[in-house]
This record gives C-alpha cells, structure tokens and sequence, in this order.
C-alpha cells in the first residue's frame, strides 16, 4: 500500500514553492474577512518629539489666526479698521462753527458794515453810468444797454468776486458756509434779490433790505441772505 500524498506537502521532488501559484481572473481581488484592518503600531503615524522640539515650517508659512484675533497697529499707521458703528449709522460729524464764522484756530473775518458797502454801490453806480453813456451814442450800443445794466453786477461777483466798487474798498462777496467763491447760481440769487430791493427802495420795505445790513450781526442784507453770502474786508 502506498503512502497517500498530503494536500499541504509538496510532492517529492517538486521544484519551487508549493501549493503553486494559481492563475488569476482579470479584476479578481482576495476576498477579505468582514471587519478585517490591518494592525497599526502604537503612535506610528507622529514622529517621536524630543523635548523643545518643533516641527520646521515652510517658506512663507503662516500659522492660522485665533478667532477674534487682530494684528497690533504699528507705529505710525491707523488701525485698519474702524471702531463698531453703533445701530447702523455713521458717527456724527466733528462740530464746526455755523456758516459764515471761521473754523477754531483761525482769525474771525471783518465783515464789511453797512457804510462802507453803500460807498462801494456809489462807486458802481458812477463806473456803470458811465458805461451806459458810451454805450448810448450808437443804435448798436442801445440794444446792449440793459443787458449790460443787469449783468453787471452778477457777472462781476461770480467772476471776480467782487464788483469794481468793491475791489477799490478792499471788499470780497464770498459763501457764507465756509467762506469760498460764490458761483453763477448763487450770484443771480443775489442780484435778483439786489435789483428787487432798488426797486421797492420808495415803498419802504426795500430800504430795509439794504439797511438790513446795518443790524445783522454779519452784517448782510436781504441779498446776501437769499444767496447765502457775505461781504468780507480782505485786507
């Protein structure tokens, strides 16, 4: 009787491993136990740390900022950003001097009174005369002489400022918010107002107009209150 070949026992004589390899399926894989994972090592995935040591850090790298965490200001730089608006709204703007009054740390204007300005309207009054007379001797120069009569004055104090009688006295017609130059707008306001005065001068109420000035603690007429202006010495 024979001795009966083991399955696990090669074959006497048998080159090679046994049992020998058996060709695979294209796409086979092993069959796994189920809940099968290969065994770790304890702390095998972090590198041991030798006391003080750290971990080294790649150009450019920068650790995560901590929730609510800001850079410090440096010096001579503002904050970047600005301080929590409370309800929603902007805060209010820093307190400036009512329009017409200089701003803190500087000279008061000198308002020009009443006389003085009546003096420079006298000047005017001479200077335009004379213009209209000139205009006059010719058909052509009578068509420009209203014209010329009632832009003189508006034209002149938003393109000089001032008219010519107020420039020999020194005088400047400027916005009464913050002292700068008027514009076209606001010296038709003035003349509108300015021509309405003249014209009521006989009843009264437009004498009080002018003299208006008078009183007014920065000495302005009803003209200069329509148009928001003042009269100011400039020298």
């Amino acid at each position: 009787m024979s001795d009966q070949q083991q399955p696990d026992q090669p074959p006497a004589g048998a080159p090679g491993a046994w049992p020998p390899p058996q060709p695979q399926q294209p796409g086979w894989q092993p069959q796994q136990q189920p809940g099968w994972q290969p065994q770790q090592q304890p702390d095998w995935n972090q590198a041991p740390q030798q006391p003080g040591w750290q971990a080294p850090q790649q150009p450019g790298w920068q650790a995560p900022p901590q929730p609510g965490w800001q850079a410090p200001p440096q010096p001579g730089y503002p904050a970047p950003y600005a301080p929590p608006v409370q309800g929603g709204y902007p805060p209010p703007p820093p307190y400036s001097q009512p329009g017409g009054y200089a701003p803190a740390g500087y000279a008061m204007p000198r308002y020009a009174g009443f006389w003085i300005r009546l003096v420079a309207y006298i000047i005017d009054g001479l200077i335009l005369g004379a213009i209209i007379f000139v205009l006059a001797i010719t058909i052509i120069g009578l068509l420009l002489v209203i014209p010329v009569g009632l832009g003189y004055f508006p034209y002149l104090w938003w393109k000089r400022g001032a008219s010519f009688g107020q420039s020999a006295l020194g005088l400047r017609v400027v916005r009464a918010i913050d002292g700068g130059p008027i514009d076209g707008g606001m010296s038709c306001i003035r003349a509108l107002v300015f021509y309405a005065e003249g014209f009521f001068a006989g009843w009264i109420i437009g004498l009080i107009g002018f003299c208006w000035a008078a009183f007014e603690p920065r000495k302005r007429a009803w003209h200069d209150m329509a148009a928001g202006t003042v009269v100011i010495h400039i020298n």
